[in-house]
């Protein structure tokens, strides 16, 4: 279950001790996946692709038999099947129980099995040979076998990562490639980097902040700037799209060095730490820690470490883990869509004192002006607390005093927090929510709707099923499928928390709904990123964003978050392609 991408690697590596090495880590990746089928039998792309590799090897052949006998008939049903042993000797068994969950573990099943070696069995062998032998060619009464087209076989075999099969190349053009003036900004990016080469790019969500950072890493590779590079973020999600992006650049035209992952399932710091010389580590930022003080200075001198979600950095745990561990850095090198962290002066010093100060801006209003990402329609949703609401406030001030009276005082971040969480699961906002969709049910068409628990959004479910059935949630690791089908466009909609706010890259997604969020611009920006994205296919493409906003009253001394979100949005949504803002 080779992929082509570690087929080509490891066919580009002259040295045999990298190939070795290599091989290893291919080796251990396929049984980690294989692992992966029997601790997540949920997981349909990871079987998928077994069940497409053992087609492709011609370890799996498929015929499909239709019933006949009836004008309306029901389903083949049958269950038999022959083993013929490499030492001699046949066994037929036959049964009820399917190759599912629930008949391995779960149903009240039966199976009879017969060996030919074993008296009084002979003849029962036989007879089930012949009719499953009867059945596979076709002459089963009542049954019609078909045998699935070379057309579909082969277009398994081509999305199976099968070994040993070399791509059908393209015919490239003579002409260079015309380049979308459009993107000019990740070449400012670049520039302005290279000039300072320790530093942050604020770039909104959507305009090519991997792009970016690829084209450096690429530009100091051929200029023998480095031999060593460290690419770091939070998110499985995430750091597989990264893996996956240097994969093809390092492939297509990039230095054929060796990539690791320390991540997830993988774990490869140890073969990188061993010889980091031309390879580049793909990896968690909780793992930094012991990633870093292992990595000599004469090693970081000629290296660059990518921080992508630079905002992350600056944790409590990492402010105190990674103190002055990036120092030695020639080249380092921070992205984000707004990389400051409210109401954490440390943080930011600490971002800064690590990896610079920002040397680049291009936010949404530039983005969107310049055609980079579409433009959107913002509709508020106005909703207000309910008795139940103003209860559960005051049940939080009642927790700070007797806190207080303990000698536990809360601090003002958890207080912030608790009281946050009341606003963002309000009772009312369901209903409300319910009586746009009798509207307006379009919104549901490719949308993503966030939501601050799982909890609050089984509250919803009923008024999306209610519109269609094309929907699923996105919570955990086990819901990573549905994740899947949503960016394939075999679901509509999406219910989820907070896991996508990063990093996800979904073209055709047309509307966000709002009904959480954060005080703080990074998350709101996060989100509604993810469905400004242009679509290739549907080029006037217009995106939709649906919030929830709590109108002031008359006391408040200051627009509360709602209003400052709801001012920041509707300004930002007549933010048309053309206008100046800078582009």
């Amino acid at each position: 279950m080779i992929s082509e991408a570690d087929r080509r690697t490891l066919m580009a590596l002259d040295d045999e001790h990298a190939r070795a090495a290599y091989r290893a880590i291919v080796v251990d990746r396929i049984l980690e996946e294989i692992a992966d089928l029997a601790l997540s039998p949920n997981d349909m792309a990871i079987r998928a692709r077994v069940f497409a590799w053992l087609i492709a090897n011609d370890r799996l052949e498929l015929k499909f038999a239709f019933p006949e006998h009836l004008d309306e008939p029901g389903i083949f049903h049958e269950k038999f099947g022959i083993f013929d042993l490499e030492g001699g000797g046949r066994i037929a068994f036959t049964g009820s129980a399917n190759e599912t969950t629930g008949g391995h573990s779960r149903n009240y099943e039966s199976i009879d099995v017969y060996c030919d070696w074993l008296l009084g069995e002979q003849d029962r062998v036989a007879t089930k040979a012949e009719q499953f032998d009867e059945t596979w060619a076709g002459e089963a009464a009542g049954l019609a076998v078909v045998t699935p087209s070379a057309k579909i076989l082969d277009r398994l075999r081509q999305n199976a990562d099968w070994p040993f099969v070399e791509p059908t190349p393209q015919e490239k053009s003579d002409e260079p490639a015309e380049v979308d003036p459009r993107w000019r900004h990740q070449d400012e990016a670049v520039a302005a980097f290279l000039e300072n080469p320790a530093g942050i790019l604020e770039m909104a969500t959507g305009t090519g902040k991997t792009r970016t950072a690829i084209k450096i890493l690429a530009h100091l590779v051929s200029e023998g700037a480095i031999n060593c590079a460290i690419v770091t973020m939070e998110g499985t999600d995430l750091l597989e799209q990264w893996a996956g992006e240097l994969d093809a650049w390092n492939l297509d035209g990039g230095p054929k060095w060796l990539i690791y992952r320390h991540f997830s399932r993988y774990h490869e710091m140890g073969d990188f730490l061993v010889d980091p010389g031309n390879t580049l580590i793909v990896v968690s930022r909780g793992q930094l820690a012991r990633l870093l003080p292992r990595l000599p200075d004469r090693i970081k001198a000629k290296a660059l470490i990518i921080h992508d979600e630079v905002h992350g950095l600056g944790t409590p745990s990492l402010v105190a883990s990674l103190a002055g561990q990036h120092a030695a850095f020639g080249w380092r090198v921070g992205l984000s869509a707004t990389p400051d962290r409210a109401y954490d002066a440390e943080g930011n010093d600490f971002i800064n004192s690590e990896l610079g100060p920002t040397l680049y801006r291009f936010p949404l209003e530039r983005a969107i002006s310049r055609g980079v990402l579409s433009e959107f329609d913002y509709q508020p949703l106005a909703y207000d607390l309910t008795d139940g609401d103003r209860e559960r406030l005051r049940l939080v001030y009642a927790k700070k005093a007797a806190r207080l009276r303990e000698g536990r005082p809360m601090g003002n971040e958890e207080l912030w927090t608790e009281i946050a969480k009341v606003y963002k699961t309000a009772e009312a906002k369901p209903e409300i929510f319910e009586e746009h969709l009798r509207v307006a049910p379009e919104i549901l068409n490719r949308s993503i709707v966030f939501v601050e628990t799982i909890e609050y959004g089984e509250r919803i479910l009923a008024s999306i099923h209610r519109r269609t059935h094309r929907y699923r949630t996105y919570y955990a690791d086990d819901d990573r499928d549905h994740l899947i089908a949503f960016a394939r466009g075999d679901i509509d909609c999406l219910i989820t928390c907070h896991r996508i706010s990063q990093g996800i890259d979904i073209h055709s997604l047309n509307a966000v709904i709002l009904f959480a969020s954060a005080r703080a611009k990074l998350e709101t920006i996060q989100r509604i990123g993810r469905c400004l994205r242009i679509d290739p296919t549907n080029p006037g493409k217009r995106a939709l964003v649906v919030d929830f906003v709590r109108p002031g009253g008359e006391a408040d001394a200051i627009p509360n978050a709602d209003q400052e979100r709801n001012a920041w949005l509707m300004e930002l949504a007549t933010v048309r392609k053309g206008d100046h803002h800078g582009a």
